[in-house]
């Protein structure tokens, strides 16, 4: 019988008890697999015989195999740590072998199982907004005007043709390491036609991304799961803190409370999630002076815990829920 739930993931991975927790108090089953300590002690076996595909794992002393699964939740697994006793030398080669087999496993699965998400989809998704607006404007979601380019003049142009300033946006990888050693976070700020004029001289060492800057109402993080809707309006522009971008964080100033987007909007957004082929996804939307909706992007890998924490809304729950009743299933 497949009743059992494989929670693929890491130790460190914050959210994961918020679902498990849910899940241990209606008594379901589950597995959970921390990627990064599986080589510390845990056992797989895979075999293909005649194009049919079979797996056992072992973990902390029970057996879960493939004939167990009714879904699995994929959920920001790292690289897997070989032992510290093998030799330096072949330690690296040792992980990137089991990240390979993983690979293979996860991809030779996923006709059987319910996902949240199939770490294909989750890795066409992530650090692709180019590919995400595609998707966006395909099923009728607003996006910003964009242009990624090296080219000075084409960057200047643009920034003209939008009133003299415009957002700066990167493609993802948000931290990056100064001569001090010391860890900086990149978020999308407004740069203006002047303060441009200091960095176009670098422009040619690669592309970078410009957006028309779009003027907010409010701002929203929409959590979708299965088909079900968690929207959470940030009120970003009551701090000059987050006025550019709500990552920021000014909890004390800026409101996030429960709402309900229209009902054409919310349908949209299950197109998009359903066009992406995730079940899960953390939507980041704008609403402008006009009155529209604004697709930004979507992040497969979300977190969503600060939000249940401020509004309540039973997220955890719903994923658990989900993942113990897969809709194929129902």
């Amino acid at each position: 019988m497949r009743d059992t739930i494989l929670i693929v993931t890491d130790s460190k991975e914050p959210n994961v008890a918020r679902v498990t927790q849910h899940l241990d108090a209606a008594h379901h089953q589950y597995v959970r697999v921390d990627v990064d300590k599986f080589l510390q002690g845990s056992r797989v076996t895979f075999r293909e015989t005649k194009g049919a595909c079979s797996w056992v794992l072992r973990i902390n002393g029970g057996d879960v195999s493939d004939k167990d699964i009714c879904s699995v939740w994929h959920r920001r697994p790292s690289s897997p740590k070989a032992s510290e006793s093998i030799h330096p030398l072949y330690r690296e080669f040792v992980e990137n072998e089991t990240a390979k087999f993983f690979w293979g496993l996860w991809t030779s699965l996923d006709i059987d199982f319910f996902w949240m998400n199939h770490p294909r989809a989750t890795r066409l998704l992530e650090f692709n907004k180019l590919y995400q607006m595609k998707i966006a404007s395909d099923v009728g979601l607003p996006t910003p005007e964009t242009l990624v380019t090296n080219s000075p003049s084409d960057a200047v142009s643009f920034i003209d043709a939008h009133g003299g300033s415009a957002a700066m946006k990167i493609f993802g990888g948000a931290v990056i390491q100064n001569e001090e050693g010391e860890m900086l976070t990149v978020l999308t700020h407004r740069v203006s036609r002047r303060q441009a004029k200091r960095w176009l001289g670098d422009l040619g060492c690669g592309p970078v991304m410009l957006q028309e800057y779009i003027e907010k109402q409010l701002e929203f993080r929409v959590t979708v799961v299965g088909g079900r809707i968690f929207s959470c309006a940030i009120h970003s522009q009551d701090s000059q803190r987050t006025k550019d971008d709500w990552r920021r964080y000014d909890f004390d100033a800026v409101k996030h409370e429960v709402c309900c987007l229209p009902s054409a909007v919310e349908e949209k957004l299950r197109l998009f999630m359903q066009r992406c082929g995730i079940s899960f996804g953390a939507i980041d939307l704008i609403l402008d002076p006009d009155g529209r909706y604004v697709f930004l992007e979507v992040n497969p890998s979300g977190q969503w815990g600060w939000i249940e924490h401020l509004t309540g809304m039973p997220i955890s729950q719903c994923i658990a829920e989900t993942l113990a009743s897969p809709p194929h299933s129902r």
